[in-house]
């Protein structure tokens, strides 16, 4: 016996889909605009930097952002 394979936005509730959320002009933007906050830089492997916690909480609050409107996107096309 094998499990069924989950796929992307089956945990979420089915019901009104909001079409918009998987237009790839408004994600690329609503993503893009996430990403273009981003502050802390890719460090070289020369050094190692001390990095902000603060910033690096909001970092990482902004990608959580961007992932979530993948998601959702995802979700909107397999539902539909």
């Amino acid at each position: 016996m094998s499990a069924p394979i989950p796929l992307p936005g089956q945990h979420r509730p089915s019901g009104v889909v909001d079409e918009s959320s998987a237009d790839p002009d408004t994600i690329r933007t609503e993503v893009g605009s996430l990403l273009n906050q981003l502050t802390i830089e890719s460090a070289d492997d020369e050094g190692s930097e001390a990095v902000d916690s603060e910033a690096l909480a909001r970092d990482a609050s902004l990608l959580d952002r961007a992932h979530e409107v993948l998601v959702r996107a995802l979700t909107t096309v397999d539902k539909t």
